[in-house]
C-alpha cells in the first residue's frame, strides 16, 4: 500500500515546531536558530519530505524556476548557450526548465502561455518567429529576456551580437588573405534561420560592398544550417561552378559539411578555398582543419540574461531594448591561421 507523501504539517509535528518555522528552514531564512534548523532538517530526512515548489511559488510569488526556450537543443550552439545559462542560473539559486520550439510560431507562443501556470518566474527566449505584438500583449511585469535575433518594438531587453561589425571583421580578414570571389552559403529564409540568416546575410553583403573593390564578387547559395544540408548544397553547387576564393557559412555546423564537400571534390582548405563559420562551437577548434569563426561570449550572454531577468522580476525596468554582447573573430587553420 502506497503511503501518502509527507506534508509540511507532518514535518512540523515531528520536529515540534510550527509550519512557518519549517517553511523558513526550507527557504533557508537566516532567522532560525541552528538547533531548530537541525531538528527540522532531521525530520525532513526521516519523513522523506519534498517541498511543493508550485505551492511555494503561489505563496511567495516566485518559484525560483526560469525557462530557457531555444529553437533546437541538438544544435551545438544552443547546447552551449543552455549550459552557460544553467551555470549562471545555478549560481543565482535558480533552476532552468529547457524548452524547444523548432522555430515554429505556435510553439513559441505556447512558451509565453507558461506564465499563466505559475510554474516559472521568467523566460530567456531565443525567439525566431515570435512577433513583437506577441510580447507586447504580455503584462509589463512579466520577465522576458530575448537573446539572439533582434525583435524591434518588443519593449524587452534583447542581447545579441553586433552582426554587422562581426560580418565586416570576417570579410576584411578574408580579403586580406587574398579572397576576391565569395560564396555566401546558408542565405535562406527557412523558418529556423529566417531571423539570424537574413541579418547575417545583410551584414556580409554590407561588408563586401564596404570593401569598395571592383575585383570583389559574391554569390548566394541557399542552404539549411545542418551538417548534411551544408554538405549537400555545396556538393551540388560545385558540379557546375568553379570554386570561389572563400566560402562564408552562416554557422559552424554548415561549414563542417561544406569542408567535407570540398574535400570530396579534391579541393583543399585553405590552400584552394578559404572557409569560415559562425558561433565558435567547441568542435570548430578541434576539427581538421580547425575552423575560422565568429565567437560570441556565451558566458557573458548568460550572465547578462539572468541578471536582466532577476532585475525585471524585482520590478526594475531600466534596460536597453538592444544590447550587444562582445564577439571575437577567431582565425584558425581554415583561413591559414593556427590551431588554438
Amino acid at each position: 500500500m502506497n503511503r501518502r507523501p509527507a506534508t509540511m504539517n507532518d514535518v512540523a509535528k515531528r520536529a515540534g515546531v510550527s509550519q512557518r518555522t519549517v517553511s523558513n528552514v526550507v527557504n533557508n531564512h537566516v532567522y532560525v536558530s541552528e538547533k531548530t534548523r537541525q531538528k527540522v532538517l532531521r525530520a525532513i530526512k526521516e519523513l522523506g519530505y519534498r517541498p511543493n515548489v508550485i505551492a511555494q511559488g503561489l505563496r511567495t510569488g516566485q518559484t525560483k524556476i526560469i525557462a530557457l526556450a531555444v529553437p533546437n537543443v541538438a544544435w551545438p550552439y544552443y547546447g552551449e548557450i543552455a549550459h552557460a545559462v544553467q551555470t549562471e542560473a545555478r549560481a543565482n539559486g535558480l533552476t532552468v526548465l529547457m524548452l524547444e520550439t523548432d522555430a515554429e510560431l505556435e510553439k513559441e507562443q505556447q512558451v509565453l502561455n507558461l506564465f499563466g501556470s505559475n510554474l516559472i518566474d521568467g523566460i530567456i527566449f531565443s525567439a525566431v518567429r515570435l512577433r513583437a505584438e506577441d510580447l507586447r500583449d504580455l503584462p509589463a511585469s512579466t520577465p522576458v529576456v530575448l537573446i539572439g535575433h533582434h525583435q524591434a518594438g518588443a519593449s524587452r531587453p534583447n542581447l545579441l551580437a553586433d552582426v554587422n561589425r562581426a560580418a565586416q571583421d570576417l570579410v576584411e580578414h578574408l580579403y586580406q588573405r587574398g579572397a576576391r570571389s565569395f560564396l555566401l552559403q546558408g542565405s535562406t529564409s527557412t523558418p529556423m534561420t529566417s531571423g539570424p540568416g537574413l541579418s547575417r546575410q545583410a551584414g556580409f553583403v554590407a561588408g563586401l560592398e564596404g570593401l569598395g573593390s571592383p575585383e570583389v564578387t559574391w554569390e548566394m547559395l541557399p542552404s539549411g544550417w545542418t551538417y548534411r544540408e551544408g554538405f549537400d548544397a555545396l556538393r551540388e553547387w560545385l558540379t557546375d561552378h568553379r570554386p570561389p576564393d572563400a566560402v562564408i557559412c552562416m554557422n559552424d555546423i554548415m561549414a563542417i559539411g561544406a569542408i567535407r564537400a570540398l574535400a570530396d571534390a579534391g579541393i583543399r582548405v585553405p590552400d584552394d578555398v578559404l572557409v569560415t563559420g559562425w558561433d565558435n562551437t567547441r568542435e570548430s577548434s578541434f576539427m581538421v582543419p580547425s575552423l575560422t569563426t565568429i565567437g560570441l561570449d556565451k558566458a557573458e550572454l548568460a550572465r547578462r540574461a539572468v541578471a536582466y531577468l532577476l532585475a525585471e522580476k524585482a520590478g526594475k525596468r531600466n534596460f536597453p531594448e538592444k544590447e550587444f554582447v562582445p564577439h571575437e573573430l577567431l582565425v584558425r587553420e581554415s583561413t591559414g591561421g593556427q590551431q588554438d
